[in-house]
């Protein structure tokens, strides 16, 4: 297949890119167009960007005519303070190339500190920097593993080197312990950072040591204190009579909840009828946590300090007791549950007529999997473990499904639909493997039955303006927007299509436009990363992914803190009962809070996720594998395994015998002298050389047909020369 190399590729965002990366030194603008391979029809272009950056103070002439940032634009680098032979470096977060800070540059940082550093270029070209802010300083405590000899191994990546433990301060660590340290500050200048060992957990290969070291890393909460196991087992076993009389029964039709095989808390049941003119009335049920925790009190205390339960393979940290979250808001089959209903009459393209709430009393009919209702929906007419009172509704609710995907769709909403691993464990925790299954019909049925009794919700909320906690989803940013509408660009593709601002419709175009195709998972990944992450705010300013103006989180109360507040808050505004200004005025510090602590709880779930690959891949060391690239640096390239979604770096050296540059604008690396060009998206085959299971680290080799490990096919080659030769079509392999 041959292709004409895009000549769009230029934008202010991809030049600026450039200039920003940790790698680019001071050039002359002649050396920046030889350098970054600018073919002849594209100089003009280049030539007319960099004197718009240079009249608007964006890049800077420096020594010699050389482009530069600008300082008011060299955006403080942050990383962590290391300290190796009397000499201070940062290490980045991003993984750039370390920083040195000379002593008067430190400005009373220490080792350890996470700083914000602002980046000097020497005349050789070289970096250096000054700490201008310090933005953390931890309390020097870390996990690591015991190599031996009085050496350990910090698992925080920014410790690139082992660290010696001071004299009679090892606890008997042997080697392969997992310990958990302090670090001495040095004493002297020349000196070393030290550590000394304040417990040993036990060993590396011990079962359950990913999860421990994971939950310590991120303070992950396991157990209740014991006041609040008390206060939980003093709630009513049973529903009140008195409470039931108060509320409103649903037996019919009756509920039924939808999850994973291995779900505990089931705090969300649904009903659907199709209505005899056309339309639908949908039933969403959701466990009414509200009830049973009181504002302010000692089990809510405790839930607003986790925030969120955090889900690991075989392993949960929840937000509520066991008592509450298993027991008294599950929706177990065949037991009275309280619940907070909506109610939607929905017309025949699934447009809310009416929308109504209530307080309610249900009666599960049935606790079934999403692996059953797909298989049902899918025309088995006795599917296993299905109820047959049950199908007729299942069939009504997956034909509101289409019509409410086709809503959402309309409107522009964005599904990304990514696959997600899955870790199979054996009866005593070791993983077994790792399955990667789509979503079917069920999981989307029961997505789009929580959207829109989100959106119900979050509407009835906004337009009583009632005080309560919105999910918001903003635009990305405008330099996100132009760096992937770059790099589609490289694949035939196009983003906003001419438009100044891009929309929700603008992304699911351009994710329906993959669909199928090889790069979709790539290129979904990519438009995801470009999007701002959704957080929770009491003002309301629409959520972008989902093209609604208005949104919040109702649905799962058990698991989310800010789904309680809006439980809490439905019910007031229902009731008439304004809450207390200083309350009130605190929603905005919660919104952050949570969102923090939801952040905290991906990236640890992330983590986990990753051990539990290592873990698998480790015994497979010499065994070959077909992937994509995921990720282009100019350390090499990072490849996912389509079998399991396991992900390993490929180092630049193995790449092939010679010199391989690194575009930031287009991820790419082009060889020297091959004009082989490695991008993203590209199908590769593989071989695993080397795991590290301190740094949780996996690294590649390029495997040709052939079994021989050099940089093969599938690849490109870039153009030779300039003018004319640079505009010769290339071929891809």
């Amino acid at each position: 297949m041959q292709r004409k190399q895009s000549s769009g590729r230029w934008t202010s965002a991809v030049v600026l890119a450039r200039f920003e990366h940790a790698d680019y030194r001071p050039r002359t603008q002649r050396q920046i167009l030889h350098e970054w391979q600018v073919e002849g029809s594209e100089r003009a272009a280049v030539r007319r960007i960099l004197r718009e950056l240079l009249q608007t103070g964006k890049i800077a002439r420096g020594r010699g005519g050389r482009l530069e940032v600008a300082r008011t634009r060299r955006g403080p680098l942050v990383g962590v303070l290391r300290q190796r032979g009397g000499r201070a470096q940062v290490v980045p977060d991003d993984g750039a190339a370390t920083v040195e800070i000379p002593p008067r540059g430190l400005n009373g940082a220490r080792p350890g500190d996470r700083v914000e550093v602002r980046l000097r270029t020497r005349r050789d070209g070289r970096r250096f920097g000054s700490v201008v802010h310090i933005v953390d300083r931890p309390d020097r405590q870390l996990l690591a593993v015991h190599l031996g000899e009085s050496r350990v191994q910090p698992f925080d990546p920014a410790f690139r080197e082992p660290l010696p433990v001071l004299p009679r301060f090892g606890k008997g660590a042997r080697r392969r312990d997992v310990v958990e340290v302090e670090i001495v500050p040095p004493r002297a200048r020349g000196d070393e950072e030290a550590v000394k060992v304040l417990e040993v957990l036990g060993g590396l290969d011990d079962r359950g040591m990913d999860i421990r070291v994971v939950s310590r890393k991120y303070e992950l909460i396991d157990k209740f204190p014991r006041d609040v196991v008390a206060a939980a087992k003093e709630l009513p076993q049973r529903v009140p009579v008195a409470e039931r009389k108060k509320r409103t029964r649903f037996d019919d039709p009756a509920p039924i909840t939808i999850d994973g095989e291995t779900a505990k808390d089931f705090d969300d049941a649904i009903a659907v009828i199709e209505k005899p003119r056309g339309g639908f009335r949908l039933w969403v049920h959701i466990a009414d946590v509200a009830h049973f925790i009181e504002p302010a009190g000692i089990i809510d205390r405790e839930a607003r300090r986790r925030g969120t339960s955090v889900y690991f393979p075989g392993k949960v940290f929840p937000m509520l007791p066991p008592r509450i979250s298993d027991d008294l808001c599950s929706l177990r089959p065949g037991v009275e549950r309280l619940v907070q209903t909506v109610i939607l009459d929905l017309d025949a393209a699934g447009e809310p007529t009416k929308v109504r709430f209530a307080d309610g009393v249900i009666r599960s009919a049935a606790r079934l999997t999403y692996t059953q209702v797909a298989d049902a929906i899918s025309g088995n007419p006795r599917p296993r473990g299905v109820p047959a009172k049950v199908l007729p509704m299942l069939y009504a609710a997956d034909r509101l499904r289409m019509v409410l995907e086709q809503r959402r769709r309309k409107r522009g909403s964005v599904d990304f639909d990514l696959p997600m691993p899955q870790i199979l464990l054996d009866v005593e925790g070791v993983v077994t493997g790792i399955t990667v299954e789509p979503r079917n019909a069920a999981h989307r049925l029961i997505e789009e039955c929580m959207l829109i009794a989100n959106e119900a919700v979050a509407a009835h909320l906004e337009e009583r303006d009632w005080p309560t906690l919105y999910r918001i989803h903003e635009p990305p940013a405008d330099d996100k927007v132009e760096l992937l509408e770059a790099f589609v660009s490289g694949f035939g593709l196009q983003l906003r299509k001419g438009r100044a601002r891009l929309s929700p419709s603008d992304v699911r175009d351009l994710i329906e436009a993959v669909e199928g195709r090889p790069e979709q998972p790539l290129i979904a990944q990519m438009t995801l990363r470009s999007m701002k992450q959704a957080v929770y705010t009491p003002e309301n300013q629409g959520h972008f992914g989902l093209a609604a103006q208005t949104y919040c989180h109702f649905t799962s109360p058990i698991r989310r803190y800010p789904d309680l507040i809006v439980h809490r808050m439905l019910r007031a505004c229902r009731n008439h009962e304004r809450p207390d200004e200083a309350w009130v005025a605190g929603l905005d510090e919660l919104g952050r809070e949570t969102s923090s602590l939801e952040r905290n709880a991906e990236a640890a779930e992330r983590e986990l996720l990753t051990w539990k690959k290592v873990a698998l891949i480790r015994d497979k060391v010499g065994d070959l594998f077909y992937g994509v690239v995921t990720g282009v640096t100019a350390f090499g390239m990072f490849v996912q395994l389509t079998e399991n979604l396991v992900e390993g770096l490929v180092k630049v050296e193995r790449l092939g015998d010679e010199r391989f540059v690194f575009d930031p604008g287009t991820q790419t690396l082009t060889g020297s002298r091959s004009r082989t060009v490695w991008r993203l998206g590209q199908q590769v085959r593989v071989q695993v050389e080397r795991v590290d299971r301190i740094r949780q680290r996996i690294d590649f080799g390029l495997v040709s047909e052939r079994g021989l490990r050099h940089a093969g096919p599938p690849r490109e080659r870039a153009p030779r020369g300039r003018g004319r030769a640079g505009r010769k079509r290339v071929k891809r392999r």
